[in-house]
């Protein structure tokens, strides 16, 4: 079928062609009219004038070199339209993004934000916080990269990590939730702001894409994540909201993913045709 429609899905050199993942929504584009074309962000030979939108996918490394790959953005951004865009993206590159969230309400993890070259201590985080072990992450980064769990007795090990991450950047420190070793994680999709599927898996420790089942979700948790993408000020052609299980019941925000997330279309048969649609809808063609 022909069409005047191309599209990029931006992806990294370690998937030139794409994800699994990501072929099955090609797939579903091509099938509507729309030409999908897998294109590395960062290969300097791509003409991206050539598409009639950019849609960031699997573009994995960028957290290696954001001041490079927001600049990118920024660039590519004012010759054609590009999804997620980049004031979302920016904004949602940081983690410091929990804080506006939970300020607006949302059940987030609680997190302490430490500062790039901050002299404070795992130590004294922990006795101000009453927390005894705790996840320490960078405030940049994506796929569990540089996250250490640190218990009770690897507080020496926990301190030399924040330092590490301290050096780079800011951190993140949040106490480690109990039941997140038995009840997993799930993440939530969203497409156009309507929920479309989720998906579980167990807690992630070491970095690589999340593989999940199909998960179902009981409507107050849905409801829970559904607020927090209507409260976005600009609705995302896509959005994951990652839960991790509260101490006592129900689940906590731990992320929101607005920029490359997995979206787990291989757990739901329609997932890839749904978030086709939406892209559809953006280019200006129903569906």
């Amino acid at each position: 079928m022909g069409s005047s429609w191309k599209v990029a899905f931006a992806t990294n050199t370690a998937w030139p062609d794409s994800t699994p993942d990501d072929r099955l929504a090609i797939s579903e584009l091509e099938s509507l009219g729309v030409h999908a074309i897998p294109a590395i962000w960062d290969e300097p030979s791509v003409d991206w004038a050539q598409f009639s939108a950019v849609i960031l996918r699997s573009t994995w490394d960028y957290f290696h070199r954001p001041v490079e790959f927001l600049d990118w953005v920024d660039r590519t951004s004012r010759v054609v339209p590009m999804w997620n865009p980049p004031d979302v993206v920016r904004w949602n590159a940081h983690k410091g993004y929990l804080a506006d969230l939970a300020r607006g309400g949302a059940a987030v993890v609680p997190t302490e934000l430490v500062p790039f070259q901050s002299s404070r201590t795992l130590a004294s985080i922990l006795s101000q916080r009453g927390w005894s072990e705790v996840v320490v992450k960078p405030a940049v980064g994506a796929n569990a990269q540089g996250l250490r769990v640190v218990r009770r007795h690897e507080l020496e090990v926990g301190e030399e990590s924040l330092r590490t991450l301290l050096s780079k950047g800011d951190a993140l420190v949040q106490p480690l939730l109990q039941r997140v070793g038995a009840s997993g994680e799930r993440s939530l999709v969203f497409f156009e702001g309507t929920f479309s599927h989720a998906a579980s898996y167990p807690f992630v420790l070491n970095g690589g894409p999340r593989t999940g089942a199909k998960a179902e979700i009981e409507a107050r948790t849905r409801e829970q994540a559904t607020r927090v993408v209507e409260r976005l000020p600009r609705r995302p052609l896509y959005a994951r909201v990652d839960l991790l299980p509260a101490e006592e019941d129900g689940w906590l925000m731990s992320e929101l993913e607005l920029i490359e997330p997995h979206l787990f279309l291989g757990t739901e048969p329609e997932a890839p045709r749904r978030f086709a649609n939406a892209i559809l809808g953006r280019l200006g063609r129903p569906g």
